[in-house]
């Protein structure tokens, strides 16, 4: 390398810009390839992605609903059998119950075998038959459908049990569903059905959906157990452990190969769908991509090395003055100027190197000078967080004590504050669930009505289907603070404050109602321009802790959901307020 260094230097002007053209020439040629190279294989990636994101989640539907008709075919046999008379005899009972099951095998194809397995150890099966004469009491899967016997329970591993198929079924090739039937009456359990389903349904399902010839899925039931695959080598490389993120493509390396693998997890089941994609089919048209970019690459090379023999020639020895002005500033000398008496095009060159020189400096104290403010910022930031942590821990030491000394009310007192704190802190997080929203307010509100006593009195309703959907954190704070201390705090005798959070619709409503002092027309005006339109179009002091606690809120809606929020605010003077915030409905995190 040194040496190519050194003869590089000791050559000709002349040699170096035919050298530097052809360079330069190339760098544009290269970046351009190589981007173009870079977003076709994204493209490719991306492409294949969405459509294997497609497919996993056309077959986890697909499932779904056989998964749906299978849960009710199974209730209506449970009832059926639950349902039947013993006073008609033990013969009529067993007719009746095995006609069912019969009927429910000869129109359901995929369906291996039922049993029906009695309390008392008798059975009555269609399909299947006991192996040895060991208490069903002893299964697994019995044990399993009493546990819950309003449930539905799946199991994906049958090896082990006391059944076997009679048309010959394989362990491997189905998977059960057991149910407890019990009178509904008295809640006697009478017996438990048991239910063989064959992967054939699985099977169809994944051959319907095309995932590229060398693509392949399986099916893990929610412990990570192997529920359906198809005979691959491949399959039994890929480590559950990875499967965390359904939203996330995940490249492996595995058996020699590398793979793209995706999956989706059943809302119903809790079953995942995998899929699995070779990368080198996905490289095929990449490879020919490359093929046809070295060729012009060739073609380039020689072009350019023709067009710089013969522009080299016009270019005039001033250069060199340029170049050795340069290699001194490549030293860390900034403070030299290059000067010329001509009026050429390298005098030009040269003033703009000035100019660079001059703007290198400037950049150069720039640079200190965030990097001090920077310093400073971090510094700043050390002692904030200490802060809250600090008084964290405080309360935590003096909750402590307090139970020490039984006082209970500093204990309860304590513990809110506490839990003021913690979903506060949140981890740095910017958004929880309203189910954190409600605990922090519940907290907020019983810290603030220990303080005024009787004066205040609150309520929190929320429905349960909202709790886990994702808020900016504190949001109702604000809203709090400003009925208590603007409302409930300003009026004679007790006030009540209200919160409630219900979906309606497609939208998450959460409202702050106080029968406070209320407001009047321009005040409640201004306050809805704050909440709506930005602190701009309010007339409201924004240095006001009232004002900028709201425009704190307006400001954290915009970012999260742009136009997509709602705010309102009624108030009637004497009478109270309430402000709503609707938001929209994202389902279940």
């Amino acid at each position: 390398m040194n040496n190519l260094l050194t003869g590089f230097k000791t050559t000709k002007i002349r040699t170096k810009l035919i050298l530097s053209q052809i360079f330069i020439a190339l760098i544009p040629f290269l970046l351009v390839g190589m981007v173009g190279l870079v977003f076709s294989f994204r493209e490719a990636r991306k492409n294949v992605t969405q459509r294997t994101s497609q497919t996993v989640t056309q077959i986890s539907q697909t499932l779904d609903i056989y998964m749906e008709d299978l849960d009710k075919l199974v209730y209506v046999l449970a009832d059926e059998i639950a349902a039947s008379d013993p006073a008609d005899g033990e013969a009529a009972e067993v007719g009746r119950v095995r006609r069912s099951m019969q009927n429910v095998m000869d129109n359901y194809d995929e369906i291996a075998g039922i049993l029906y397995a009695y309390s008392d150890d008798r059975y009555i099966s269609t399909g299947m038959t006991r192996i040895s004469r060991d208490s069903f009491n002893r299964e697994s899967w019995y044990r399993t459908a009493l546990e819950d016997i309003n449930s539905l329970h799946r199991i994906s591993t049958v090896t082990g049990r006391n059944i076997t198929t009679v048309v010959g079924y394989s362990v491997d090739d189905v998977f059960s569903v057991v149910k407890a039937v019990y009178d509904k009456n008295t809640g006697h359990v009478l017996g438990v059905l048991l239910i063989d389903i064959g992967h054939d349904i699985i099977s169809s399902a994944i051959r319907d959906s095309q995932i590229g010839n060398e693509g392949f899925v399986f099916v893990l039931d929610e412990d990570d157990h192997m529920v359906y695959t198809p005979i691959n080598d491949v399959v039994y490389r890929i480590n559950p452990k990875w499967l965390s993120d359904e939203n996330r493509t995940l490249s492996v390396r595995t058996g020699g190969g590398r793979y793209y693998v995706r999956f989706k997890t059943s809302e119903r089941t809790g079953w995942k769908t995998v899929s699995v994609i070779s990368y080198d089919a996905l490289m095929t048209d990449i490879d020919r991509m490359i093929v046809i970019y070295a060729a012009m690459l060739v073609v380039t090379l020689v072009l350019v090395q023709y067009l710089s023999l013969r522009l080299s020639d016009n270019i005039t020895r001033p250069i060199k003055g340029l170049r050795d002005l340069m290699r001194k500033t490549e030293e860390g000398n900034l403070s030299l100027r290059f000067e010329s008496s001509s009026k050429d095009e390298i005098n030009d060159l040269g003033l703009s190197f000035n100019h660079m020189l001059k703007r290198i400096e400037q950049l150069l104290e720039r640079v200190r000078f965030e990097e001090d403010q920077k310093r400073k910022a971090e510094l700043k930031i050390v002692q904030e967080q200490f802060k809250p942590h600090f008084l964290y821990n405080t309360l935590d030491t003096i909750n402590w004590m307090a139970r020490e000394h039984g006082a209970r009310d500093i204990v309860g007192l304590v513990d809110a504050l506490t839990n003021v704190f913690r979903i506060s802190l949140s981890h740095g997080k910017d958004y929880i669930t309203i189910r954190e929203e409600v605990s922090y307010i519940s907290n907020y509100l019983y810290v603030q009505k220990t303080r005024y006593e009787d004066k205040l009195i609150f309520e929190v309703n929320a429905d349960e289907e909202c709790m886990t959907t994702l808020v900016p954190k504190l949001i109702l704070q604000p809203l709090l603070e400003n009925a208590i201390y603007h409302g409930i705090k300003m009026k004679r005798g007790t006030g009540h404050i209200t919160v409630d959070v219900h979906r309606r619709d497609d939208m998450i409503c959460m409202s702050v109602t106080d029968d406070g002092k209320g407001m009047d027309e321009s005040t409640r005006d201004s306050l809805r321009r704050l909440l709506t339109t930005g602190q701009e179009n309010a007339e409201i002091d924004p240095d006001d802790n009232q004002s900028f606690g709201l425009y704190y809120v307006r400001e954290r809606l915009q970012l999260r959901y742009g136009d997509k929020y709602k705010v309102d605010v009624e108030s009637t003077i004497d009478i109270g307020t309430t402000i709503s915030i609707c938001i929209p409905y994202e389902g279940e995190m």
